[in-house]
């Protein structure tokens, strides 16, 4: 009697472990853990890990090619290219197949090739700062869009979480996802290592402009759910950004909460902020619409 009671924790245990072996096994092979790797510093602060693939769930196909880009390999197209840079709204995220994201929307509507450069939470200060280090892909193309929201002229951001962010696999898949779903595990917070001393991103745009004379800038403002539902909102916040930007040279600014295709219809957004992929494809509509007016 006494020794049936150790084989028996023993035998538990071994279930336990084979239980949780499976279920990491399953996990995996679900593709749950199937995300994005990033690379931080303090100069960009993070960007997409280039030349990597995958399937979030075995459904969500992803692709960032070896310039950071969401797309296949960076090879100029006759017709005309051009440079998508921006933030969630252009990165799309777990949440969308490679085919829902702006980037492809908007390839399907445009002669150019399409080139997505992005990643969540960037600011304009961000964004410039892999423009300007990427000169060799920047001089390959006609145009750049910059679809910026009301925050983005703020500070930059900075890597602080793993958990939004992995730079490396997760050793044990089960514990990443109880951490992040369940346990609601906190952020680390940036290291001084990779803290991004703010610049003045409107400095920057303007700088930027000025040594780019030959390549088409259109800025698009994006609204989220609390600009557009108020015209006050949108005048005194997204829109507020209109006068500081044209200062810096940009002469065409697209505000897309006053588009019809867009204007009254919640039902585009995700969330507070993120298009849905019918949201994807009339923010495409209005892009392509924008570029194919003559520009000034």
């Amino acid at each position: 009697m006494g020794s049936s009671v150790p084989r028996l924790l023993r035998n538990l245990g071994l279930l336990a472990l084979a239980l949780l072996v499976v279920a990491e096994v399953g996990v995996r092979m679900a593709g749950l853990v199937d995300f994005p790797l990033y690379d931080a510093d303090a100069v960009i602060g993070y960007v997409p890990k280039a030349s990597q693939r995958g399937s979030f769930m075995n459904q969500h196909d992803w692709v960032i090619n070896a310039q950071h880009m969401g797309a296949d390999a960076f090879v100029p197209g006759p017709a005309g290219n051009l440079l998508l840079v921006g933030d969630s709204i252009v990165w799309g995220g777990n949440p969308y197949a490679q085919a829902d994201r702006l980037g492809p929307r908007l390839q399907a509507l445009v002669k150019a090739r399409v080139w997505p450069i992005s990643a969540g939470s960037w600011g304009l200060q961000n964004e410039l700062t892999w423009l300007n280090a990427n000169e060799a892909v920047v001089a390959l193309v006609d145009t750049i869009v910059l679809v910026l929201n009301k925050h983005d002229l703020k500070a930059p951001s900075a890597w602080n979480c793993s958990l939004t962010h992995p730079r490396e696999p997760p050793v044990f898949a089960l514990w990443f996802l109880a951490r992040k779903h369940l346990m609601r595990g906190q952020c680390e917070g940036t290291p001084d290592a990779l803290k991004v001393p703010v610049r003045d991103p409107v400095a920057m745009l303007r700088s930027f402009g000025q040594s780019h004379l030959d390549k088409r800038l259109l800025v698009v403002l994006y609204p989220d759910t609390e600009d557009a539902a108020s015209d006050t909102v949108l005048h005194d916040q997204l829109e507020a950004m209109t006068p500081v930007l044209a200062a810096a040279g940009v002469r065409e600014i697209v505000s897309v909460g006053r588009d019809p295709r867009w204007r009254g219809k919640p039902q585009l957004y995700r969330d507070g902020a993120h298009p849905t992929p019918e949201g994807n494809g009339v923010l495409a509509g209005i892009i392509a619409s924008s570029l194919n007016q003559r520009a000034p």
